[in-house]
């Protein structure tokens, strides 16, 4: 069994841890290790640890100032233990600094001091990984385009017509072709030409005698009497030429 000195130091750290009414994990973990150090044994700190749940516990201190001093950092260990140091624990350490003449900004200092290195304790070590040196992947070339050869369309096949020299028949012989020409016939009236004695042959056909002598005479520029005399000898050349009627025509006998 432990000794009185002991467990009254535990009890102390204990009652401090729960002076706020709650116990953290934070807390908890570190009052096991201090009740190991203490050589404290399982059943005697889980008593302790009961008794302070049920607020049974009291904080006495050291007649000496260096047992004073040693329980101070251990009940700022204990506090701030979860990171935070409520008012109730506060106001404790406030009143256990008194026996030690410490004031307020030093004990202030003191639990900062305690939770920043407790803070660094308590974060996790982040293994070092060593940064692996990876060559760029190189960009992969694009797929290559299918190729697609248009379907090959055969030349419709076209078969010359056959044709037989029996199933067609004969071709004569093309033959010298005459033109007739209806001028050609015309009988010649004074070396007239063909067209000049064709329109003299329709002022016969189409104007009064009077009319047609003086066609004539304006279209060979002659007197009227050579135009009468013309004009006899057209109808003489041409029996089948009827002159409009209306008027005798000279030259022709009654």
């Amino acid at each position: 069994m432990a000794g009185a000195a002991v467990r009254k130091r535990f009890e102390a750290l204990v009652s401090a841890a729960f002076i706020d009414g709650t116990l953290s994990e934070a807390e908890r973990q570190v009052l096991h290790q201090k009740a190991a150090a203490l050589n404290l044994s399982r059943i005697d700190a889980n008593d302790i640890l009961t008794l302070g749940q049920q607020r049974k516990l009291t904080v006495v201190i050291p007649p000496t100032a260096q047992e004073r001093e040693a329980l101070l950092e251990e009940l700022i260990e204990v506090v701030a233990a979860d990171g935070r140091v409520e008012a109730p624990e506060y106001h404790l350490l406030a009143r256990f600094a008194e026996t030690l003449k410490i004031s307020l900004p030093d004990l202030r200092q003191r639990v900062n001091r305690r939770m920043q290195k407790g803070h660094g304790e308590n974060r996790p070590q982040q293994q070092r990984q060593e940064t692996v040196r990876t060559e760029p992947r190189k960009p992969e070339p694009p797929p290559a385009t299918p190729k697609y050869e248009s379907p090959r369309i055969e030349p419709p096949k076209f078969e010359s017509p056959k044709f037989s020299a029996e199933a067609l028949p004969p071709m004569a012989v093309p033959g010298p072709v005459f033109f007739e020409s209806a001028m050609s016939k015309d009988p010649k009236v004074d070396d007239l030409p063909p067209v000049t004695l064709q329109l003299l042959k329709q002022a016969i056909m189409f104007d009064t005698e009077a009319d047609s002598i003086a066609a004539i005479s304006r279209t060979l520029s002659i007197p009227s009497e050579d135009a009468a005399r013309i004009r006899s000898k057209i109808i003489s050349a041409f029996p089948d030429l009827k002159p409009t009627q209306g008027h005798k025509t000279p030259g022709r006998g009654k």
